[in-house]
């Protein structure tokens, strides 16, 4: 999966939400539309209730954060998302503790 280079007002317009970082970030896993890591059928029903994307060939189920750094995350993609941003954008990288106030997380957690 590869990021592509943004500006800060599309990156912000894509991350005002949970749900804006998860369709990114579904386009990023899947630009052609869904395919199933186990099988790869490119048919899948959606538990909403789950998060989870069913294979209609092989019923195996998946998440978007899968297979990603976000896999069993605690922290909301959006922070997720605003923490990759503010450690890319800067030229000296950010200090842990600053981080940590911009996402608003504790500093172990930055």
């Amino acid at each position: 999966m590869r990021m592509v280079k943004i500006g800060f007002f599309e990156w912000q317009s894509r991350c005002q939400s949970e749900h804006g970082c998860l369709h990114y970030l579904q386009k990023l896993k899947w630009p052609k539309g869904f395919i199933c890591p186990q099988c790869g059928h490119a048919q899948a029903y959606f538990i909403q209730t789950q998060d989870l994307y069913q294979c209609t060939f092989c019923q195996h189920r998946t998440s978007v954060k899968a297979g990603t750094l976000f896999h069993r995350s605690h922290l909301s993609l959006q922070k997720w998302f605003w923490a990759i941003y503010f450690i890319g954008s800067g030229k000296g990288g950010i200090s842990a503790m600053r981080l940590s106030q911009l996402i608003e997380v504790n500093w172990r957690t930055a």
